[in-house]
């Protein structure tokens, strides 16, 4: 089997030849690694236009903020192929740039602008929609050109993949740009929690616009031939659901399921990504049409209690640690952490093994040593 073959059968909880490897993003230190650093990055493309044109760089950086996305998300995927994935995932993210260290996005989150060994790392700080009258004036994109922005985004990536070394099957991904996060994280969690009490309406019409917003966006890629797609919709806490679960029930399932009925009726597979303890919504996730379900976050989920509830009804992803194992383990402990998921989650089909999370402190060896680990102990019939 090829990586498309392997991934679209395990979604479908169809035999595999092994199990399938996936992440959400090779962060750009271990790109940088895999390909080579570049001789310039983002912040120098940046830094020379801010001294060539000091009254509106930004205005200049803004205009080519799709094909700086273009760049880091081929790359990632040219390192994702290269190191041995089967999939990944790339997106156009609708971000604004307002300083050197300062983004906003068109959902109302502010972001701190961190350069991490030269490539961007958003970190969110708060949401700039307190209430009803922020939402009303709140410039409101031509979303015709951000779908613009993503076919070229997500057609060239397509494009350059014919030349990678290894198959990759490119997943279609919204994260930073997904239903629910955008929705909450746009006003902060207060004013978020007190309008779900106080102003439906307001958190009505937020959701129907991110709504609109992923399904247009995915629509774009699902006209290039994207067939398999991802939903960055985190909805819990190590401790439990974000929200109470009966706003769940009326504002995001709904919501969710316009998506999920969309990607089927394309003839498409969308996975729902959350952290967290998500063992108390389980039935949310079938009930809102997932094909599957990432990531699994260790030791927050107890994987016989998911692989018993819901295997037989999601392909599950996951649930290689990124605190420890990835980042610090002995190759022992990135062997046992990849034979343990393989041995409860594998037996039967639909498991792709994935690294839990992506963020910059983990490390390439260990990241090799799972892929390793998985072609050695992942291959069908399973014998550990």
């Amino acid at each position: 089997m090829n990586s498309k073959e392997r991934v679209w059968a395990a979604l479908n909880r169809e035999p595999v030849d092994r199990v399938p490897i996936h992440c959400v993003a090779v962060n750009g230190h271990i790109v940088d690694q895999i390909l080579g650093k570049p001789n310039r990055t983002a912040f120098d493309t940046m830094d020379e236009l801010a001294e060539q044109y000091p009254d509106d760089w930004v205005d200049r950086i803004n205009s080519i903020v799709g094909e700086i996305e273009i760049s880091h998300f081929s790359k990632m995927m040219e390192a994702a192929a290269e190191i041995g994935y089967d999939t990944s995932g790339a997106g156009y993210i609708p971000f604004i740039f307002h300083s050197k260290e300062e983004m906003t996005d068109i959902f109302g989150r502010k972001f701190k602008l961190i350069n991490e060994d030269g490539h961007f790392l958003p970190y969110y700080i708060d949401g700039l929609i307190k209430t009803k009258e922020d939402w009303d004036s709140f410039p409101k994109p031509d979303f015709k050109d951000i779908y613009y922005r993503a076919k070229k985004l997500y057609k060239t990536i397509i494009r350059r993949s014919k030349k990678f070394k290894n198959d990759i099957l490119i997943m279609a991904q919204d994260d930073y740009a997904s239903v629910f996060p955008p929705v909450w994280q746009g006003m902060g969690m207060n004013a978020f929690a007190k309008a779900l009490r106080k102003d439906p309406k307001l958190i009505k019409e937020r959701f129907e616009y991110t709504t609109e917003f992923v399904l247009g966006k995915f629509k774009t890629y699902a006209d290039l031939g994207a067939k398999v797609f991802f939903e960055g919709g985190d909805i819990a806490f190590r401790s439990g659901p974000l929200i109470n679960p009966k706003y769940i029930e009326q504002y995001v399932k709904p919501h969710l399921k316009q998506v999920t009925d969309a990607v089927h009726e394309w003839g498409g597979k969308i996975i729902f990504h959350t952290d967290g303890d998500i063992t108390s919504i389980l039935d949310f996730i079938v009930e809102a049409g997932f094909d599957a379900l990432h990531c699994l976050e260790p030791p927050y989920v107890d994987l016989n209690l998911i692989k018993n509830k819901v295997g037989d009804k999601l392909c599950l992803l996951g649930n290689i640690d990124t605190s420890h194992v990835l980042v610090k383990g002995t190759q022992k402990e990135v062997e046992d952490a990849v034979k343990n998921a393989i041995k409860i989650l594998g037996p039967g089909g639909g498991y792709i093994l994935s690294p839990s999370n992506s963020h910059p402190a983990m490390s390439y060896q260990r990241i090799k040593w799972m892929i390793e680990a998985t072609k050695k102990f992942g291959k069908y019939p399973l014998k550990i």
